[in-house]
């Protein structure tokens, strides 16, 4: 917990440096968060019928509440904040509307530590419902109920702890995402692989597709980060 709290105070409000060793630590930790979500989550993606330990969402909020994470007002969808677990299609121009929360997110000071699930209604030009619930997740180690990945998978049983948290930060101007990458995706001219720039950014925002179809491809979205300025439409799809 005192090591949590410095974390947060050397960030302060805006995005603090990090060594291997503080990025391990936090993803030590995220993996605990992961475990306890199982429960809020429905199939068998993970290849088992374990349904994660018997704990309620507001159990699972104090545990991490105590650890001194804190859960953001997050009204409106955003990808900072919330993967999507399910969509109701709309076939009409709407706004993307959050529907039912299956558990909350989690940040530490400015960073997002775990995001929050969430069942939302969506355009059907805005949100593909096969992809949007059925893409693989990356930047995560298990869910019941999509496929996904993070860079511990096809480590061994030591090698997967040297593996870093995804830092994405909101700051006065907006969300910075997968910050310790090496490319930036604002750049126009930014080396892209496997996928165009804008569903690269796409992959990056969500840590899924939720549009563009993956034809079943292993894609590598880690080295990319992405500045998404703060504006009017902040909480749209855009």
């Amino acid at each position: 917990m005192e090591w949590l709290s410095d974390f947060r105070r050397r960030a302060g409000d805006g995005v603090g440096d990090a060594a291997d060793e503080d990025l391990c630590r936090l993803y030590a930790i995220s993996r605990v968060a992961t475990q306890l979500l199982l429960r809020f989550q429905s199939g068998r993606a993970d290849g088992t019928d374990y349904p994660g330990p018997e704990i309620l969402v507001e159990g699972y909020q104090l545990f991490f509440e105590s650890l001194g994470f804190h859960v953001p007002e997050a009204k409106e969808f955003h990808p900072f904040f919330h993967e999507v677990v399910t969509v109701e299609g709309v076939d009409r121009i709407v706004p993307v509307q959050v529907t039912a929360r299956n558990w909350p997110p989690l940040m530490l000071g400015n960073m997002m530590f775990a995001r929050g699930g969430v069942a939302i209604s969506a355009s059907t030009t805005d949100v593909v419902k096969e992809i949007a619930e059925r893409s693989k997740m990356y930047w995560a180690n298990r869910r019941k109920n999509r496929p996904c990945e993070d860079q511990s998978h096809g480590w061994g049983s030591n090698s997967q702890w040297r593996t870093a948290l995804r830092r994405d930060y909101r700051l006065a101007n907006g969300y910075c995402y997968n910050i310790d990458a090496e490319v930036s995706l604002n750049d126009p001219d930014a080396d892209v692989w496997d996928l165009d720039r804008d569903t690269m950014i796409e992959l990056v925002r969500h840590r899924c597709l939720v549009r563009a179809a993956d034809n079943d491809v292993d894609l590598y979205p880690y080295r990319y980060s992405y500045l998404e300025r703060t504006s009017a439409d902040a909480g749209s799809m855009s």
